[in-house]
């Protein structure tokens, strides 16, 4: 879930992880699906393996990825995991369809050597500006990156956010703050350019939603990254 037009944010990122593949040495690959970055088996172990291990990801686990975009990145990750529902949800259904992830799943399927259908089950769901349209006591891990500063309302999508989680479940947030690792008031992405919170405004909405931080990264990948579970 981003912003009403919520493709920038995300597209924001799969531009940063593009931008690192390329300084890595990669040349460009032109894509074989629409929206996205495209990468090797090599880069998605090196960029997501990080992710999967702080989130504790285990085999089996149901996953969500919220204002997941075309869901390139999300099915980048899935070639990572084995025997888990993966939820696919965005806001945007010019940039998430249906068929595009057919393509991606097929791509990845491909490049990987395994059959990603048959290793997890994949689900698209279309969002709302102030509710998910996940299924609710469903998901082990839900994981939205660079979406805070864009809800519409924080504090409604984590109530929805919080009932979608199984009893022991655990929402990861990576985003970027205000006057954190060089920002400044605004997202610095000129198509968004929404206000930024401090990390300490943020944590006191998700605190008086029922939160607490169970786990936290000062900078995975250049940005912090929070794990919060329900308040018992």
């Amino acid at each position: 879930m981003r912003r009403i037009h919520f493709t920038s944010n995300l597209d924001h990122f799969a531009m940063f992880v593009l931008l690192m593949v390329l300084f890595q040495g990669c040349a460009p690959t032109l894509s074989p699906y629409e929206n996205g970055p495209v990468m090797s088996q090599k880069n998605i172990r090196k960029t997501f393996q990080p992710i999967l291990q702080f989130m504790d990801y285990n085999s089996g686990m149901s996953f969500a990825d919220v204002g997941a975009g075309s869901g390139a990145l999300t099915v980048m990750m899935a070639s990572l995991m084995d025997s888990s529902t993966i939820y696919i949800q965005d806001i945007d259904t010019t940039v998430l369809q249906a068929n595009n992830v057919n393509n991606i799943i097929d791509f990845y399927s491909k490049q990987s050597q395994q059959d990603l259908r048959a290793k997890n089950k994949f689900h698209t769901t279309i969002g709302g500006l102030y509710q998910s349209n996940l299924p609710d006591s469903t998901f082990d891990l839900i994981y939205s990156n660079g979406t805070v500063h864009v809800f519409n309302s924080l504090d409604s999508m984590a109530v929805d956010l919080g009932r979608k989680l199984t009893s022991d479940g655990v929402l990861f947030l990576r985003d970027s703050f205000r006057n954190d690792h060089g920002e400044g008031d605004y997202c610095s992405d000129p198509t968004c350019a929404k206000p930024l919170l401090s990390i300490e405004e943020f944590l006191m909405i998700m605190k008086r939603n029922g939160f607490q931080v169970v786990k936290q990264a000062p900078d995975m990948s250049g940005y912090p990254v929070f794990g919060f579970a329900l308040t018992p």
